[in-house]
């Protein structure tokens, strides 16, 4: 029987090729789409997993409840909060941290510009790293040893083996004077290799280094600073703790810790609700981790994940109901052929396994074509994601056999209904009528017609919404100018010898300016410091931009009221003083944009000569800038402090004149070298910054489209092969209206209206979803485009005409043929 069965499947197949490709076709589109979306959701909801023992690893996050802002939430913690939490709490077991540095390798002649991990000793026994080379618990024991990646290593020292190798790397804590310190680099050894890491992981751990370390003298100092949050912490906790219970046990604790720090801000506040703490699971930070600021690496989001699994999922599902309409519609077809089963005996339960039976041949036909289709496309989906995603049928079993899983699920849920509709026909019905009687519903068809078209254009909407959006975005005013600006990171330079540097670009052909900044646009955050009036009990959080006087001017930042600061004049200098006052402070000149101008209740030309308190010192405001953007259309502009501080100032922003760009980037890398022979020229273009703003987003679109051409292809090819079969079966009718007087054209008219109402139908309902995701996901940013009409009306016509264009060549021909010849039709 079950031979007959698979015989019986394959000749009707043979039999309606048209039938047989849309379906095989469409559910076959379906599937791949569904494929390449597991493996994108395997992938992020694996990022970390794999770690030994991530199960009790936790890292240490924080929210910082400033005055005057918003909940500021960071993938960071202050250095002295995790050694705390190992100290005072019972249920912490272990504890380490991490801090990024960016670095110089020195090996040979050859110079590598690094960041560095600089991490406690531990880490590696905490942080359960896969290493190729070396024991966890003694490659970061000396102080002055070096871990690197497989990549890392093949980089440094090519084919060689990398352990026992010496790197050098120069010191950052030499005195300005001191030139003999900064020419003898601090020897390295490498004593482990560690294998790369995923694309997905939280870490990078390109390079590591224990941060006891003469390369890192940060550490050493930051024992007892609670106020800066610039570590990554790590902590393990015992197998049944609460990390709830956890929290609860150090509130107390920070508070008393951080109280002398927190009376520095003049804020009265608990310190636990100033930073508030929170416990992230190691294996979920990288999908936890969206909103929040100094991620390691671009997180995941489970919103994306849910949405793309729910894309892919209506994709499947509109896969499956072009074969369950075109199924359907074909019952009458197989009327007479269900009917003489029944009067030879077969009953109704056999009849479904056959359909069903036929279904999951097809589920299974269009599975191959799937997975063809998927090791074709799959190197250009990698590099659509930036990521591996390997996929090996016998290797990923479990995965290979979702995936027949799928199909045959998608097969037996599109046989489904067409299984108990055929097999409920009445034979003595069907054989007198020559029809199929109750077989099939019309009703049911356009349903499943609307849902497919529903699909299409809400994708379709969201994708011209997002490009729109992006569009906007990147166009969007941002206060100054960020065009032909590299950027070259002066760290190792003292700043003396950064001002030297910059004065020497200034006069280098190509060059139009340059100036120093503590931070570049389309970074991380600006540091944030307390600013108050007078007659104010409590300060509110502004921006800090510790700037050198020409920066104003390398960006266009129009000067709004009052003067710019003058490189000549002491008091237009400031100390970063970190909430503390400082008297070396007192009575000197900052400038302020506009919306800190606001903040303090004036206008930009009154706050000139006004005096505020910063961080516990008056200081005098005799400038006020425009308002500018560093952020991008993400977030809307901060009331901002500007100071000059050249101890700060160490990110040298310089503007080309834009002909001859490789001349003048050589010219800069002749300068640098001048000045900084030991350590490598670290530059690279703002504008791939700004780039980088809107990635996400601009693959989120891309995404859209592709799935809308999908959609609406599976859509189309459903439509067309309904439309072969409702002309075909609508012959008859056609040739009667024709002898009574109808033209062509009316009876072109009356089918093309008939499948325009699906369409019509389906913009009732997908513009109104539509509208609502939309209107979340703009919300996304602070400057953004309406959700105009036309991109509905727009869309929605399209898919009209799509439908027209589908279904015109089938109602041509049976408007224009012979009544005759269509009378004589069955």
């Amino acid at each position: 029987m079950f031979r007959n069965y698979v015989v019986t499947a394959v000749r009707n197949l043979l039999r309606h090729k048209l039938y047989s490709f849309i379906n095989i076709a469409s559910l076959a589109l379906g599937l791949a789409c569904a494929i390449f979306i597991i493996l994108f959701i395997r992938d992020e909801t694996s990022a970390d997993k794999w770690v030994p023992r991530s199960a009790r690893l936790y890292r240490v996050d924080m929210t910082a409840h400033l005055p005057g802002r918003p909940p500021i939430n960071t993938a960071q913690t202050s250095f002295p909060v995790p050694a705390l939490m190992q100290e005072r709490i019972p249920e912490v077991t272990a504890a380490t941290r991490l801090r990024r540095l960016p670095i110089t390798l020195t090996v040979g002649n050859r110079q590598f510009f690094e960041t560095v991990d600089s991490v406690d000793p531990n880490f590696l026994q905490v942080v359960q790293l896969p290493l190729a080379s070396g024991d966890p618990a003694k490659v970061l024991s000396q102080p002055e040893s070096l871990v690197v990646s497989e990549d890392t290593a093949r980089k440094l020292f090519g084919d060689m083996n990398p352990l026992g190798q010496t790197v050098g790397v120069n010191r950052t804590d030499c005195a300005a004077a001191d030139e003999a310190c900064r020419r003898n680099p601090i020897a390295l050894k490498v004593t482990g290799v560690l294998r790369n890491l995923p694309a997905t992981s939280q870490l990078v751990a390109d390079v590591v280094m224990p941060n006891n370390s003469v390369a890192d003298p940060y550490s050493r100092f930051a024992a007892q600073t609670w106020l800066a949050v610039d570590f990554y912490g790590y902590v393990a906790l015992t197998p049944n703790a609460s990390p709830q219970a956890v929290i609860a046990k150090l509130s107390p604790l920070l508070d008393r810790a951080m109280a002398a720090s927190v009376r520095t801000l003049g804020q009265n506040v608990r310190g636990s609700r100033l930073f508030e703490v929170h416990l992230t699971p190691f294996a979920d930070a990288h999908l936890a981790s969206a909103g929040y600021i100094s991620n390691m690496t671009p997180p995941g989001s489970w919103i994306t994940v849910y949405g793309v699994g729910a894309i892919g999922a209506v994709i499947l599902l509109v896969a499956s109901f072009n074969f369950m309409n075109l199924a359907t519609a074909r019952a009458m077809l197989r009327a007479r052929e269900i009917s003489l089963r029944k009067c030879v005996g077969a009953t109704r339960r056999q009849l479904i396994v056959q359909f069903l039976g036929e279904s999951v041949l097809v589920g299974l036909c269009s599975l191959v074509l799937a997975l063809v289709g998927v090791e074709i496309f799959l190197p250009l989906y990698e590099g659509f994601l930036g990521r591996p995603l390997a996929f090996h049928f016998v290797g990923d079993w479990p995965l290979s056999l979702l995936i027949l899983a799928i199909a045959i699920g998608a097969g037996l849920f599109s046989g489904s209904y067409p299984a108990l509709a055929l097999s409920g026909l009445r034979p003595a019905i069907v054989l007198r009528a020559n029809s199929s009687g109750q077989a099939g519903s019309g009703h049911l068809r356009i349903i499943l017609v609307v849902l497919q078209f529903v699909v299409s254009i809400g994708l379709g909407i969201a994708a011209i919404v997002v490009f729109r959006q992006i569009d906007f975005a990147r166009n969007i005013d941002l206060g100054f100018h960020h065009d032909n600006v590299v950027v070259l990171s002066a760290e190792a330079l003292d700043p003396n010898s950064r001002e030297s540097l910059a004065q020497v670009l200034r006069s280098t052909p190509g060059v139009l300016g340059a100036a120093l900044s503590n931070k570049v646009p389309f970074k991380d955050n600006a540091p944030v410091g307390l600013a108050r009036l007078p007659e104010w009990p409590n300060a509110v959080s502004v921006a800090r931009l510790m700037i050198s006087p020409e920066l104003p001017r390398l960006y266009d930042i129009p000067l709004v009221a009052g003067r710019l600061l003058s490189i000549g004049r002491g008091e237009d200098t400031l100390t970063n003083n970190n909430f503390s006052a400082d008297p070396a402070n007192e009575g000197h000149n900052i400038l302020i944009n506009v919306s800190a101008a606001s903040l303090f209740g004036y206008a930009p030309q009154q706050a000139v000569g006004k005096t505020i308190i910063y961080n516990g010192n008056h200081v005098n405001i005799v400038g006020v800038l425009g308002d500018v953007n560093f952020s991008g259309a993400m977030d809307r502009v901060t009331p901002t402090v500007y100071f000059n501080d050249r101890n700060e100032t160490t990110k040298l922003q310089i503007r080309l004149s834009g002909p001859n760009t490789l001349s003048t980037l050589s010219s800069i890398d002749k300068a640098w070298h001048a000045f900084a022979p030991a350590t490598s020229s670290q530059r690279y273009f703002l504008s791939a910054d700004f780039e980088q703003l809107y990635r996400s987003a601009e693959k989120q679109g891309v995404m859209f489209e592709a799935f809308v051409y999908i959609a609406i292809l599976i859509a189309t090819l459903g439509l067309f092969g309904l439309a072969a079969f409702t002309a075909g079966r609508r012959t008859r009718e056609i040739g009667v209206r024709r002898v009574f007087g109808a033209r062509t054209h009316d009876i072109a008219f009356l089918l093309l209206w008939q499948f325009s109402k699906p369409v019509l139908i389906a913009n009732v309902i997908a513009w109104p979803l539509a509208w609502y995701y939309l209107h979340g996901w703009l919300q996304g940013f602070a400057y953004r485009i309406s959700l105009n009409p036309l991109y509905f009306v727009g869309v929605g016509a399209f898919a009209l005409l799509i439908a027209w264009a589908t279904v015109f060549g089938h109602t041509q021909r049976v408007a224009r043929a012979n009544p005759i010849n269509a009378l004589r039709h069955e």
